[in-house]
């Protein structure tokens, strides 16, 4: 009798423990499921934070890269917005002559090369003659220069004080008048021609 009370004692302990084991793996396998859940759960915020934290990076960097490429566009138009230089021409433009080089180089003595008339500047003063036996009274006044713009004004009859303009074109040896404006007849049919120097 004693053996059978022993025997059954041993089986009570082995259930127990068998059932102590099963208990410990379901508390496991619970706990496991219980923090993969939480982690499950935790997880994505953390992703979505560190998305958010990416996506705020390329934003702040897209606005740096805008506000250079601002900064060189402004300085682009600056640069256009200067004037432009000239672009440099093969040959040197020729200078006009001033109006004193003028001045001195028509002074002396012109031959019209049409009909029979002398002219002579000197010293702002103008005369012309004319030739031949009805040739009537010489024209006799003073001149202004300006560049190659001449203005002739007469002192007596005839247009006494009419002022006359002509461009001029003339050489050494070559000068002629071309009328802007002149109300004086004689001197204007006179003008109007090429004169040939007269004197070296």
């Amino acid at each position: 009798m004693a053996k059978k009370a022993s025997k059954k004692k041993k089986n009570s302990t082995g259930k127990k423990s068998s059932g102590n084991v099963y208990t410990k793996i379901i508390t496991i396998i619970l706990a496991v499921i219980i923090v993969g859940f939480i982690v499950y759960k935790l997880l994505p915020e953390t992703k979505s934070d560190s998305n958010k934290n990416i996506s705020t990076k390329i934003i702040e960097q897209n606005d740096s890269n805008a506000a250079i490429k601002k900064e060189a566009q402004k300085e682009e138009d600056g640069k256009e917005a200067e004037p432009a230089k000239p672009a440099k021409a093969d040959k040197p433009a020729k200078k006009p002559r001033s109006t004193a080089a003028v001045a001195k180089s028509i002074e002396g003595c012109w031959m019209s090369t049409t009909g029979g008339a002398v002219l002579t500047m000197k010293d702002f003063e103008y005369r012309i003659d004319f030739m031949g036996v009805d040739s009537g009274k010489p024209v006799i006044g003073t001149y202004v220069v300006e560049n190659n713009i001449i203005t002739f004004s007469n002192k007596q009859d005839p247009c006494k004080e009419t002022k006359g303009t002509y461009e001029m074109t003339f050489d050494k040896h070559e000068i002629s008048f071309k009328c802007k404006d002149d109300d004086c007849t004689k001197r204007k049919s006179t003008l109007v021609t090429d004169w040939e120097w007269l004197e070296e």
